[in-house]
């Protein structure tokens, strides 16, 4: 008889501590929200719980640098419409200049003022973003360009680095984001003389015709600027073309995010109102068990009292 109330009592104090646990893991999965908080929870779910938060890293990595990337290009985008500007404005200059009834002394004002835009132009070249030269390709820490009037096209070119500049997007693949100032300004042939388009060739050669008061010099001038306008707008638009992808790469990480942090979820956190009740439960539970326990020692002891 002694026997059988001492395993009664062992079964007891084991199904109480097995509830005791039930509430500790239900009341720790509600305050942190995990119902994986530890690898004995479930071993299965640890290594896709781990794969889908690397990804995740991966994921906010990708779209930072695409945040970062889409500020540069908006910088550049902008002043690639300021340096259209400017030749436009060159190119009205150049239209005031060939006019038969303009003066040497009227052209030289001119002059004055084109100086202005090819330093302007210059400038441009040297766009910074966060300390870098971006016009500038892999040998971003100096400027490409600047103002040397002994040079055939009025500048000076100081580095001739290519530009292999690309982001990454959430899928691996590869977005090119930038062009040298040499591709945008000037235009070269394989034989390294002024290509069609080149900027700095076709400024230089309107300054030096309006300083000689060439007026034939002038109207070629003005029409080699307006082939150097079109090949500039060329150059805006692949920064366009940049900007637009990397806002579409930005918008399919930001929906691998989404369906990661899902994912994530489904793997790991506690479904609060399950678990909440099963709390409610254990906690009911494990009252009746101490309200029982506690009516069989009085009635024990009743029966130490009669006997």
């Amino acid at each position: 008889m002694v026997l059988n109330i001492h395993g009664a009592t062992q079964a007891y104090l084991a199904n109480l501590d097995r509830t005791q646990q039930q509430i500790n893991q239900a009341q720790s999965e509600v305050s942190s929200g995990y119902r994986v908080q530890t690898p004995s929870d479930d071993p299965a779910a640890v290594p896709p719980i781990l794969q889908v938060q690397a990804d995740l890293g991966n994921n906010r990595q990708v779209q930072s640098n695409l945040s970062s990337v889409s500020n540069e290009l908006g910088t550049a985008d902008s002043a690639l419409q300021s340096a259209v500007q400017a030749v436009a404005s060159a190119i009205t200059l150049a239209a005031q200049g060939a006019n038969s009834t303009v003066t040497a002394s009227d052209r030289a004002n001119i002059a004055q003022q084109v100086a202005g835009l090819q330093q302007t132009l210059v400038g441009i070249s040297q766009t910074t973003f966060n300390g870098r030269y971006i016009f500038s390709g892999d040998q971003d820490t100096s400027p490409a360009y600047q103002l040397d009037s002994t040079q055939p096209d009025g500048v000076k070119q100081l580095i001739t680095a290519s530009s292999t500049r690309t982001i990454v997007d959430a899928t691996g693949t590869a977005i090119s984001v930038a062009r040298t100032a040499q591709q945008i300004f000037d235009a070269k042939n394989p034989d390294g003389t002024d290509a069609s388009g080149n900027v700095f060739g076709a400024l230089n050669s309107l300054l030096t015709a309006l300083n000689n008061n060439d007026q034939n010099g002038i109207t070629q001038a003005s029409s080699a600027l307006k082939t150097a306008d079109t090949y500039l707008n060329q150059q805006l638009a692949f920064y366009g073309e940049a900007q637009d992808r990397i806002s579409a790469a930005s918008d399919l990480a930001q929906k691998f995010q989404t369906q990661q942090t899902s994912e994530l979820s489904t793997l790991r956190d506690a479904d609060i109102p399950a678990v909440a009740l099963q709390l409610s439960q254990a906690q009911l539970d494990q009252q009746a068990s101490l309200s029982a326990e506690a009516n069989i020692e009085q009635s024990k002891n009743l029966f130490s009292y009669l006997g």
